[in-house]
């Protein structure tokens, strides 16, 4: 039913009336022309987007639409031209006509709002962890802003700073999926649902940068892929050229990519993490708490991947997100004790 909504919120932003004469007067101020003018346009993207959507809309989205103007404010502009310049002060002031491509601003704003909402929605706006080294363990941050750029296009907002990561800690990131304890230690320290590693490897011909994506609550991959420049055109931390950049992005749509297709399944991929209280009140009987679990709507499957010491860990099949399970799960007695993006504790 929530899904359900969702489309209709979004098809009535998309053919909510709007204005498209796409002609605004706006003054802007800078300590030079260019800065003044940028803001100048700055402003008339924002009076054009105040006419495309709903007040509410705006304030509940309003950093995802101030990101994207800050980001593409010029590239909205059809063309301007100087109505007014003066000198104030130390700020210089011009007034300006704009034409703005009110349909081109609508799509793509209409676009992020919608993956923000899928985002938000299915997977509780996940914390994303980023991190690209090469064989010795050194930085690419160069690399990593492409992929947090392209994250936050798809309506991932949360980005964990790892700087703090040592040089033998990157080297086990290269097999993390494979390194439960590994996995364990890192969300512990720094808290995020999702890592993202991008590793370069330099060969004698080429270079390739191998990017995946693992889920830190059970350690399953998301995405992984390899990507490989052209001959002769070594990674090089002093030499960010053309052709490592446009790998870099390549990695960088691929992964984003993969994450979104990821949030908008109506079907997740939740664990359930059962603690020995538990299923000492199912007589450690694991299939009794299955049984109890499968009454919940829209659980399709229950897989038991751990039973250990009277503790178990359970893969649940669910059209829904983990937020929807959570309360499912609290209506038919459970006590929550935990709950991330895709794992809840009894």
């Amino acid at each position: 039913m929530k899904k359900f909504l969702i489309v209709i919120f979004i098809s009535l932003l998309l053919i909510s009336p709007s204005s498209f004469a796409g002609e605004v007067i706006m003054i802007g101020q800078g300590i030079t022309k260019e800065i003044a003018i940028h803001n100048a346009m700055r402003l008339a993207v924002e009076k054009e987007v105040g006419a495309i959507i709903d007040s509410e809309t705006y304030t509940k989205n309003y950093q995802t639409i101030s990101d994207e103007i800050n980001l593409k404010s010029r590239g909205y502009i059809e063309s301007y031209e100087i109505i007014r310049e003066i000198q104030s002060g130390e700020f210089i002031e011009v007034e300006i006509k704009a034409i703005v491509r009110s349909e081109e601003l609508k799509t793509n704003l209409m676009n992020r709002l919608e993956k923000k909402k899928i985002v938000d929605t299915n997977l509780n706006d996940p914390r994303i962890a980023v991190i690209a080294f090469d064989e010795s363990g050194g930085n690419y941050p160069s690399i990593e802003n492409e992929i947090i750029k392209a994250m936050k296009n798809q309506g991932f907002n949360h980005i964990v700073d790892l700087k703090q990561v040592n040089s033998s800690v990157k080297m086990r990131l290269k097999n993390a999926e494979n390194d439960l304890a590994l996995i364990r230690s890192i969300q512990n320290q720094f808290h995020f649902d999702n890592l993202i590693v991008a590793q370069i490897v330099n060969d004698n011909s080429a270079s390739t940068l191998s990017v995946k994506m693992i889920s830190m609550n059970t350690g399953e991959i998301i995405f992984a892929d390899s990507f490989i420049s052209n001959q002769n055109r070594m990674f090089t931390k002093n030499n960010p050229s053309r052709t490592i950049k446009n790998l870099s992005r390549q990695a960088a749509f691929a992964v984003s990519n993969a994450a979104l297709n990821q949030a908008a399944l109506i079907e997740q991929h939740i664990t359930i993490l059962v603690t020995k209280n538990t299923l000492d009140k199912f007589g450690q009987n694991i299939q009794n708490l299955n049984k109890r679990i499968k009454t919940i709507r829209n659980v399709n499957d229950i897989f038991t991947r751990n039973l250990n010491n009277g503790v178990a860990e359970l893969d649940i099949n669910f059209d829904g997100t983990t937020y929807e399970l959570m309360t499912e799960l609290k209506r038919i007695g459970f006590n929550i004790i935990e709950m991330n993006s895709n794992y809840i504790k009894i």
